[in-house]
């Protein structure tokens, strides 16, 4: 494939420009705003995203939305494409492309799609910078309250409220640079977490002023009746005496402050109700708790469960990019002239599962005692390079006798411990 000279995109112009792009309208969140919003996007004779979104603007403030869904992009984001041609082969350069820069970010507005919901991205060019040295990719995001895909629609409207002049963007000559992604009705991940964003919210509020009343000492000060001047005094001096509480009564006054509990007890509830909402956000996002939250002492076992959980999660989203790359997103680089027929873009799988090819090795070992193996297979199997002076170790292998599948494979389990060993000791041992 020969390097893409710089080719701009001269059927149309990018949409972004045209649009008049609004601040996300900012306020105090409740349950009440939250019902509205998602009643407002179900609407089917009038539905509109603007309070939804403008809602999801506020709810990606939370630390542990970000801290949560970060994990499952970073895990796309960390990983390699590579493009594999018809004929089986990789293609380095357009492996460049898929591992660039903006390759990148690109991808996080992919899988953004599943945070958010129906995501559409215009891209305007594709080419090889020769300064840089480095692919190229420009794109933009077109803001989501100007995108309207319900099927009376399907177009990109420059008002935000749909009021002015709109672009087809399923239609000829847009089309053939639009990716989206999501389903139309897909009110995305947010939706479910914010409620308990909204619910968090409150109750550090209401921490914060439990903390204020209680934290600090409460300080009294009296005065006898009708003295104002003492009692300008004092307030005066209680002022500028710290931020603590505190009252200024007549000496005949009485006062008294009815606690509901022992001020532990209430800073429990506070603190309880915050771990219950977060460990809500990561069910949502993560599929589990345990992976983002501190698990009980002993709690080995049903952490391992929760990690398989949240890889299911992770191959879910591999997949989830994978499909659109390779549908609307090769259609796309075949406009910009990169020859992708045929071929296929795949996700480069650089760590080994030591647990699952230990358990490969465990049956191969086994079947190698009824039956022959060849030895081909144990490479491409386990990915292992096959050596060049392949044929004179194999004769060196049989005058000494070490064919590694001559003797099966020893326990995985420690002697000592009963617990298992990992990978390399198993290996080492059995080679020994």
């Amino acid at each position: 494939m020969g390097v893409n000279v710089k080719k701009g995109n001269t059927d149309t112009k990018v949409l972004v420009n045209q649009i008049n792009i609004r601040a996300p309208f900012r306020h105090t969140q409740d349950i009440e705003k939250w019902r509205n919003a998602i009643r407002s996007f179900e609407n089917v004779v009038n539905p509109t995203r603007l309070p939804l979104y403008d809602l999801f603007e506020d709810i990606c403030l939370d630390g542990q939305i970000e801290a949560v869904w970060g994990k499952r992009v970073d895990w796309v984001l960390n990983k390699d494409l590579i493009f594999i041609d018809k004929s089986k082969n990789q293609d380095d350069n357009i492996n460049k492309l898929l591992n660039s820069p903006d390759m990148r970010f690109f991808k996080k507005e992919i899988i953004n799609a599943i945070l958010w919901g129906y995501t559409l991205i215009q891209v305007n060019n594709i080419y090889f910078d020769e300064l840089e040295e480095r692919w190229i990719i420009d794109f933009d995001l077109i803001p989501r309250k100007h995108v309207h895909p319900e099927r009376n629609f399907k177009c990109i409207s420059i008002d935000q409220n749909l009021a002015e002049k709109s672009f087809m963007y399923q239609e000829d000559p847009l089309k053939k640079y639009m990716l989206w992604a999501g389903e139309p009705e897909d009110k995305g991940l947010l939706v479910k977490a914010a409620q308990y964003v909204i619910y968090k919210r409150g109750d550090f509020g209401d921490w914060s002023q439990f903390a204020e009343m209680f934290g600090m000492p409460f300080r009294e000060a009296s005065y006898e009746d009708y003295d104002e001047a003492t009692r300008v005094k004092l307030e005066e001096a209680m002022e500028k005496w710290g931020g603590a509480n505190y009252m200024i009564r007549p000496k005949g006054a009485e006062l008294k402050i009815h606690d509901t509990g022992n001020s532990a007890g209430s800073n429990t509830i506070y603190k309880d109700l915050k771990d219950s909402c977060n460990a809500e956000i990561s069910k949502i996002i993560l599929g589990n708790t345990l992976t983002t939250e501190q698990g009980k002492t002993g709690a080995k076992a049903l952490g391992t469960v929760h990690e398989d959980a949240e890889k299911q999660k992770h191959m879910s989203d591999e997949k989830f990019i994978l499909d659109i790359l390779n549908s609307k997103f090769r259609s796309i680089l075949k406009t910009f002239g990169i020859d992708v027929t045929g071929g296929a873009i795949l996700f480069k799988d650089d760590e080994a599962d030591w647990d699952k090819l230990l358990v490969k090795w465990t049956v191969y070992s086994g079947i190698s005692q009824q039956v022959p193996v060849g030895d081909d297979t144990i490479y491409e199997e386990f990915n292992i390079p096959k050596p060049k002076d392949y044929d004179s170790l194999k004769e060196d292998m049989k005058q000494k006798s070490l064919n590694p599948f001559s003797t099966p494979l020893q326990n995985p389990l420690n002697e000592k411990t009963q617990k298992p060993a990992n990978f390399a000791d198993v290996l080492r041992n059995f080679f020994a």
